[in-house]
């Protein structure tokens, strides 16, 4: 037989190419490292959501055998890492200042500074010291303060970024002037100063070195990048290479190019390692300063959370918010969040004769867990909840996720459900969905791999905090033009579904865990036996989902009428809260 080669029973086989099948090994093995560094970068980091979506992305990379191979690999190392994650998050504490800080008077006199302040702008002044008047090193340096110091003065700017170039050319520091009446009380806590120091006029402030990231709101507020350049430049601040993230944001590198061109002029640099450092430097300071617009603080209702415990002894958790004698209408919010309600839809629900009452399901919130999480077992808590509070007849609306029990509701609870409302329905998490959007990533990722849903829960319950809650619904909700809009007109809508995912894992991630699950497994929707007339809202923009998807997943339920409305995204439910209360309260009585 010569060369011939034997195959695994002694007889002859072909030639092997050992080359290929090494490549092959290396590839997986360079997958492997960075699926699992990606894995322990969402663990130890306390703001870096966005490395979630990348081990999501380098699962879907394996191939057919991507759970059997690199998923059972991962297993232990998530659930070292969601310990790791419980270790240095959950006790809350606080570490040091995450920025470099001067606070300045009138005559440029530093008059406080934290440690990082003085070391981080030393080499572009002579002077950092409390007490003394900044003084620095150069006449260009002291001529980019003054500029920008004048405009701050005549309330034309700020705050502003300023760049300080070295010798050679290249970017030696950043920072922004800001004025003082715009600093947080938390900043100033930073910095050692007696209260009875006068207010500082102006301060300098930069990202300390291992800051963590908050960096699509900051440029998307402070440049006007679009939310796609935001995307495009956080992932390049993560070290990929525009073909790389032009893969896992799903566009093509020719469409990668024009949006970085874009950001390119919007930031004033010219190359990527410009724009790497630039992104790095300013990443911590969003949430550090409120800017020269006043912002909307969290806004939360007067309402506080009251329970209602169930004949088995759980409890199920909500809100009492609008007309106390109003008509009654239960509102299901999306699997993440609470009861939380702003004030406006309140207002709305009163001004409409509503009662309108917000409820968390089990395992959420405050609502204890039901080991048997089903639309129908959740119907027939409903069912007891009216009961409790002496309420007959009702109607019920369910929001994104929170359809499937709504119409569990209508099929289970007779003719005390007078009218359902679906908006934006959710029934199903299709895993073929393309990754277009950071919501699409999350959703499509876990639905593909369902045994990640615990660990990944875990580690976002042990780091929760507004702080790393915010920019992530943001960038998951504003997914069309529509959403964007509303979004940038009324800061309270980003403020209320922050606090509200706070709320709804607080305590236990439990019925998010479960709730999902469902999902995975294609549990069907019990509809059988509604009789009550369904209503539908949702927008024509809406990206997660089309009008064939909601008319595909509502096939065979006796919808009495869709609204699939021009010009509304995914929040076509703040769009239209007037709207779909008005249809329920019609004729309902």
């Amino acid at each position: 037989m010569g060369d011939d080669l034997l195959d695994a029973h002694g007889r002859p086989g072909g030639a092997v190419d050992v080359t290929s099948g090494q490549d092959e090994q290396d590839e997986r093995a360079e997958l492997l490292g960075a699926a699992v560094d990606a894995v322990y970068g969402y663990a130890s980091g306390r703001y870096n959501w966005e490395d979630l979506i990348g081990f999501l992305s380098h699962l879907d990379r394996d191939g057919s055998d991507g759970e059997a191979a690199l998923g059972r690999t991962l297993e232990g190392h998530l659930r070292r890492a969601g310990d790791l994650a419980t270790r240095l998050h959950t006790d809350g504490a606080a570490a040091g200042p995450d920025y470099a800080l001067l606070l300045l008077d009138r005559d440029r006199r530093i008059l406080a500074s934290n440690e990082e302040g003085r070391a981080y702008f030393a080499p572009v002044c002579k002077t950092v010291e409390n007490g003394k008047r900044l003084v620095f090193r150069n006449d260009d340096y002291a001529a980019i303060f003054a500029d920008a110091l004048g405009e701050l003065r005549d309330g034309t700017g700020g705050p502003a970024l300023l760049r300080f170039m070295g010798e050679e050319g290249g970017t030696k520091l950043l920072c922004y002037l800001a004025r003082g009446d715009g600093l947080s009380s938390a900043m100033l806590h930073a910095v050692e100063r007696d209260e009875g120091d006068p207010r500082a006029h102006c301060a300098l402030i930069a990202a300390a070195p291992g800051a963590g990231d908050e960096v699509l709101e900051i440029f998307r507020s402070a440049f006007g990048l679009t939310p796609a350049e935001a995307r495009l430049a956080a992932r390049l601040r993560f070290g990929l290479s525009l073909k790389e993230a032009s893969g896992e944001l799903g566009i093509s590198v020719n469409t990668a190019r024009n949006q970085l061109k874009s950001v390119f002029e919007k930031l004033g640099v010219n190359r990527q390692a410009d724009l790497v450092r630039h992104l790095a430097e300013l990443a911590a300071l969003a949430a550090s300063m409120q800017g020269n617009t006043p912002r909307v603080r969290p806004a939360v209702t007067t309402a506080e959370r009251r329970n209602v415990v169930l004949p088995d002894g759980r409890v199920i958790a909500l809100r009492d918010l609008g007309q106390p004698d109003g008509f009654p209408v239960f509102i299901f919010h999306p699997v993440v969040q609470s009861s939380l309600m702003r004030p406006q839809e309140a207002e709305i629900a009163g001004e409409c004769g509503v009662r309108l009452i917000s409820v968390e399901r089990p395992g959420i919130g405050l609502s204890t867990p039901d080991p048997d999480t089903r639309p129908l077992s959740f119907a027939r808590d409903l069912g007891h909840v009216a009961d409790a509070m002496d309420i007959g007849r009702f109607a019920v609306i369910g929001w994104a996720s929170g359809a499937p029990y709504a119409l569990a509701c209508g099929a289970h609870l007779g003719e005390r459900v007078t009218r359902v409302a679906l908006a934006t329905p959710r029934l199903a998490f299709r895993s073929d969905i393309e990754a277009t959007t950071p919501a699409r990533q999350f959703f499509g990722g876990l639905r593909r791999h369902p045994w990640l849903f615990e660990t990944v829960f875990t580690i976002m319950r042990a780091k929760r905090s507004r702080r790393f809650f915010r920019p992530m619904i943001r960038n998951f909700l504003e997914t069309s033009e529509p959403d964007r809009r509303l979004f940038d007109a009324d800061a309270s809508l980003l403020d209320c579904f922050t606090d509200s995912l706070i709320e709804a894992i607080d305590r236990t991630h439990k019925g998010i865990v479960a709730e999902l699950n469902l999902y995975a497994k294609d549990t069907p929707v019990e509809t059988e036996g509604i009789a009550r007339p369904l209503l539908v809202w949702h927008g024509l923009e809406d990206e997660m989902n089309s009008a064939g998807d909601v008319r595909r997943m509502l096939d065979g339920v006796p919808v009495d009428a869709f609204h699939f409305t021009e010009g509304d995204g995914h929040m076509v439910l703040f769009s239209h809260f007037r709207e779909v209360l008005s249809a329920l309260v019609n004729d309902a009585h």
